[in-house]
């Protein structure tokens, strides 16, 4: 930790992705992937669990204000165990199920295309692809 570039930056930590963002009372934390493990192959696409985390506060001196109670939601935040079932992948898809990222990769690449420029509207129903139906509408 700590490496010095020749640019004069330096290397805080080495992750493998990003988990996210996440803000208590006194500013912005990243989550990052700092181990993790292949776990399975799908259709070429790998798989992993991730096995350790690291959260780094993301400092903004001039805006900071310093809140009694912020070590108490790091602490709860931080109970939570990021490395006992999550999983990531580079290339697929995790969202969706297998069935459905099947039925994606087996379309002709044209009419991939022709979907995605034609039938793209303004606003969209999450649910409306796995056949849900939401409250108000139909699916």
């Amino acid at each position: 930790m700590g490496q010095k570039g020749s640019s004069g930056l330096f290397r805080a930590v080495s992750a493998f992705g990003v988990v996210g963002f996440v803000r208590f009372l006194e500013g912005y934390y990243i989550v990052l992937i700092t181990k993790r493990r292949k776990m399975a192959d799908i259709g070429g696409h790998a798989i992993y669990k991730i096995e350790d985390t690291n959260m780094i506060y993301i400092p903004n001196d001039s805006v900071r204000i310093t809140h009694p109670d912020e070590a108490r939601y790091l602490r709860i935040f931080q109970n939570v165990d990021l490395s006992s079932n999550f999983y990531f992948s580079y290339s697929y898809d995790l969202s969706h199920s297998l069935q459905y990222n099947l039925t994606v990769l087996r379309m002709p690449l044209e009419m991939l295309k022709s979907e995605t420029t034609q039938t793209r509207p303004e606003s969209f129903d999450i649910f409306e692809d796995e056949g849900l139906i939401t409250q108000g509408g139909s699916g």
